[in-house]
């Protein structure tokens, strides 16, 4: 019950943020009480804080909070709480045993709402919160049921979309047609426009318009947000991707919005821009730039391996350590690509250490 009325404590917070920051005092309270939560809450968890000698009591801050790294999502459950409506996401990827795809349990599907709607109110929409058509490029939830992608922009086209919002993909693929009727029905009644998929998707929108010399003059207020998901070694780069659409489209490089999500975070991060933009996102959710031998935290503007602590994760773990180079300025985290080859060796230890202790748990 505590996780639950914590979760309910925390969507009032969430849903009436309005883009100020959050003090460390205030972050640190919250992070500390769901930390407790979590420690009694999960068995897999508070195993791996016991075994690397952490426990609510011990931490001086929530710099101190074990974060798990995310390939021990395809391993264990981290589940503090179970709710009627609960969701279940999964990460890419088909195969089996150490490759198995991730998987995040969301208890607490409000809260989900929550981190995401605001943030995205705020950091993408600005002040034209409710005069956008919403396009998105991704399957519909009901056609994957396990996407967090998915859900996400089905939530944000049922709150914020004007009529005439949807997806315009489904199992078989994207329905280009649909897609640039869409645009052109925009273009002409001059409604803005906001354009959602991911980056591969992106590419092959532009290939298609290049090839059928088609292009459009999207009305002032449009904005087109990429999701990512370009894997390495694919050989495609964002920014030259936007490159080459935004002018087809008529818009200019600040109408371009980065969003960076997890699986594993159910907050996301956006930033403006071509050329890879720092980004930035809401107080609850924060970054730290780890050594990736160590795990000691770096100062702001050293490269490291990026670890993220997000307090709408009550449902799971708040610290979430991942396979991501990047660094910390003024303006945001840089996003610097994923680590190549193998996982750094810090996150291989503390993965095999937290696998370790449920096995002989």
């Amino acid at each position: 019950m505590r996780l639950a009325a914590t979760s309910a404590e925390l969507t009032e917070q969430f849903l009436a943020w309005r883009g100020e920051k959050w003090s460390d005092a205030r972050f640190d309270d919250l992070a500390r009480r769901i930390f407790t939560l979590q420690f009694e809450a999960s068995v897999p968890f508070r195993k791996y804080c016991i075994s690397r000698g952490m426990d609510p009591g011990g931490i001086r801050d929530w710099r101190d909070i074990p974060p798990v790294p995310t390939a021990a999502f395809r391993q264990v459950d981290f589940r503090t709480s179970q709710g009627a409506d609960e969701l279940l996401f999964l990460t890419s990827g088909t195969a089996r045993g150490l490759n198995a795809r991730g998987r995040h349990i969301v208890p607490f599907p409000e809260l989900y709402r929550a981190s995401l709607r605001e943030p995205f109110r705020h950091f993408v929409l600005g002040e034209r919160q409710r005069e956008l058509r919403l396009l998105s490029l991704v399957q519909p939830f009901a056609a994957t049921r396990d996407s967090s992608l998915g859900w996400m922009l089905d939530d944000l086209i049922e709150e914020f979309g004007i009529p005439g919002s949807w997806s315009v993909a489904d199992e078989s693929g994207i329905d280009w047609q649909l897609l640039e009727s869409a645009c052109r029905s925009a273009e002409q009644e001059e409604i803005p426009v906001c354009l959602m998929g991911t980056t591969v998707a992106f590419s092959g929108w532009t290939n298609r318009l290049q090839r059928e010399g088609t292009r459009f003059s999207l009305a002032p207020g449009s904005v087109l947000m990429d999701t990512g998901g370009v894997k390495g070694g694919s050989g495609l780069d964002r920014a030259d991707m936007l490159s080459s659409l935004l002018p087809l489209l008529g818009l200019a490089s600040v109408q371009a919005v980065n969003e960076f999500g997890m699986t594993e975070l159910l907050s996301q991060m956006y930033g403006r821009g071509i050329e890879n933009p720092p980004l930035t996102g809401p107080p609850w959710l924060r970054t730290l730039v780890l050594d990736p031998v160590s795990l000691e935290p770096r100062p702001d503007g050293s490269e490291g391996i990026l670890c993220h602590y997000d307090l709408a994760n009550v449902g799971s773990v708040i610290g979430v350590l991942t396979d991501d180079r990047g660094r910390i300025g003024s303006e945001g985290v840089t996003w610097l690509g994923r680590s190549p080859g193998a996982p750094p060796r810090g996150c291989s230890l503390a993965t095999a250490e937290l696998l370790a202790v449920q096995d002989h748990g």
